[in-house]
């Protein structure tokens, strides 16, 4: 999903939390997560292409292949997985929980919406596929026609 469409879902889901609760820090904090998981993507591009971050430069780096690499350290299930496990442990901590929220629909959205693997949002399948972008991105056209 691209940033703008994150930053309205996380203004919603936000906005949502805050009429849930009437209480701002978790409202605030589901939508800063929510948006603001894909700094990691930032991380890509100086590991892939090194200095000179532009958007434009970052944008331009994605569509030539510049970015080999897919660490999105963020991006993963498995830290879903320990911040679920960390609102167990806490009885639901308030501000965990909606931070916990914010970042699960960031997920689950770029799941959907972008197309990629299944298994694209575990870093360990990233790891075992040396965050290889044709490896754990790539869909193979053919496969999408049938």
């Amino acid at each position: 999903m691209k940033p703008i469409c994150h930053l309205g879902t996380s203004i919603i889901t936000g906005a949502a939390a805050f009429l849930t609760t009437k209480t701002i820090s978790p409202s605030i904090a589901c939508f800063l997560v929510g948006w603001l998981v894909d700094v990691d993507h930032i991380w890509d591009f100086y590991k892939n292409v090194g200095k000179g971050f532009t958007v434009k430069r970052f944008h331009n780096a994605c569509e030539n292949g510049e970015i080999k690499k897919a660490y999105l350290y963020l991006h993963s299930y498995e830290l879903l997985f320990g911040l679920i496990c960390l609102c167990l442990f806490s009885h639901f901590n308030y501000l965990l929980s909606f931070t916990t929220l914010g970042f699960a629909i960031h997920l689950v959205f770029d799941q959907v919406f972008n197309p990629v693997k299944p298994l694209t949002y575990f870093i360990t399948y990233r790891m075992l596929n040396s965050y290889d972008m044709d490896v754990v991105f790539r869909i193979n056209p053919k496969k999408l026609s049938s």
